[in-house]
């Protein structure tokens, strides 16, 4: 049987080895957190500007109904748009003009902190391959970049394309699920010290043996989302969870580690992290009479008083199926042995793992915290090594990227 393996190190990288793979992290002092000032190790530390004339394009003859219209529509109405997650709708004319300035600087930074849409990969090295990619172009790019400089125009109103249809509230991203899982309720002061806890053990409900095909967790709470701040981390409570499924001994009590023998460990949920969607040939088991061990919740404040719950949605493989690859994990490093110096930028740390099977990566997520700014994964093969990807990162936007499968 072959396998899958989760290679975890501040990161979380689901793969299915004879590498050996290494994350390289590099951070800078929180002070110089901007994208005008990162330095040190970062080659990205300037806007990403890019001249409309490089591509055959007059710039005075982009608009907003026939160039910039369809870019929103691809790439950003998914959550900019009325009741969706973002702080602005962006699905008319009206509504873009208002916010033109704000939006060809947030694009220009492309793959940092504070980037839109939030995907942080960079575009100059290794692989390009990626499921659900919502990154612009450099041509993209481009075109908002000369249409703002010229005033934003609105242009024919019969280029307009025709307007996407949005449900009237926050959906499933992949439909409706088969099973949801709701975490018990939490209240969070308006203001108050970060919170690490064990929300305890959720029975599933499952009643057989069943493979996971994908598996979507969502916030659901009171924020009033007109009034709330303008980023995503601070419309929402959990900034992740670590959990996995158990079945309960018969004296009530639940395996202590995550990953103990006969448990199943699942990808974290992270704030505005996209779903996992198990290959074919793979997925995950959720054990018949499980109960999902919530047991490291990291809850924060976000200036309103907030009570909500996280609800997990899965769905299953058909009855009988059984899966190709078997599942593991390996840790790569461990916070005990970053060693961060105070008010220093441009440092990087470098861990490594050697698999002793042949894999193949399908996703690289990386998890940083706020002084971090970007994560690299290389393959070292003899004397070779190869940097597959590198990421900046956003802790408001905890990305994971599925490679797609003539590139995994």
């Amino acid at each position: 049987m072959k396998l899958i393996m989760d290679v975890v190190c501040c990161t979380w990288l689901r793969s299915l080895g004879l590498l050996s793979v290494t994350p390289v992290i590099v951070g800078l002092a929180a002070s110089e957190l901007s994208a005008q000032s990162m330095a040190g190790s970062d080659p990205h530390p300037e806007l990403h500007l890019f001249a409309a004339a490089d591509f055959g394009l007059d710039p005075y003859e982009i608009t907003f109904t026939k160039d910039i219209a369809p870019i929103l529509q691809r790439s950003c109405q998914s959550c900019h748009r009325e009741a969706g997650v973002a702080p602005m709708p962006l699905t008319t004319y009206q509504d873009v003009r208002r916010y033109a300035t704000r939006i060809k600087d947030r694009t220009a930074i492309r793959d940092r902190m504070g980037a839109m849409p939030p995907w942080y990969l960079e575009k100059d090295i290794g692989v390009q391959g990626f499921k659900d990619d919502p990154s612009l172009s450099d041509e993209e790019l481009a075109k908002i970049q000369a249409w703002v400089d010229n005033g934003a125009p609105q242009g024919n109103p019969s280029d307009m394309p025709p307007p996407l249809e949005f449900p009237d509230h926050v959906g499933w991203q992949l439909g409706e699920p088969d099973l949801v899982v709701s975490s018990p309720v939490v209240t969070l002061p308006a203001i108050g010290p970060d919170r690490w806890t064990n929300l305890g053990l959720v029975p599933t409900g499952a009643t057989e043996n069943r493979y996971v095909r994908s598996l979507e967790v969502r916030e659901i709470n009171d924020v009033d989302t007109e009034s709330a701040s303008g980023t995503v981390g601070g419309r929402y409570v959990f900034h992740h969870m670590t959990y996995s499924s158990v079945v309960v001994a018969q004296d009530g009590a639940a395996p202590v580690d995550l990953l103990a023998e006969g448990s199943t460990f699942w990808p974290v949920h992270e704030v505005g992290r996209n779903a996992d969607v198990f290959s074919d040939g793979s997925g995950r088991l959720l054990q018949a009479n499980s109960s999902l061990s919530l047991r490291a919740a990291h809850l924060h404040s976000n200036g309103v008083e907030t009570t909500g719950h996280l609800e997990f949605g899965f769905r299953f493989f058909p009855k009988g199926y059984e899966p190709e690859f078997r599942a593991g994990i390996v840790g790569i490093g461990n916070t005990t042995d970053i060693d961060v110096v105070p008010n220093k930028a441009g440092q990087e740390f470098h861990h490594s793992v050697v698999l002793t099977e042949h894999t193949r990566v399908i996703s690289y997520e990386p998890h940083l915290h706020a002084p971090d700014t970007r994560m690299c994964i290389e393959a070292i093969w003899g004397r070779n090594t190869f940097t597959l990807n590198c990421a900046g990162y956003d802790h408001n936007w905890v990305k994971q990227y599925v490679y797609e499968e003539d590139a995994a």
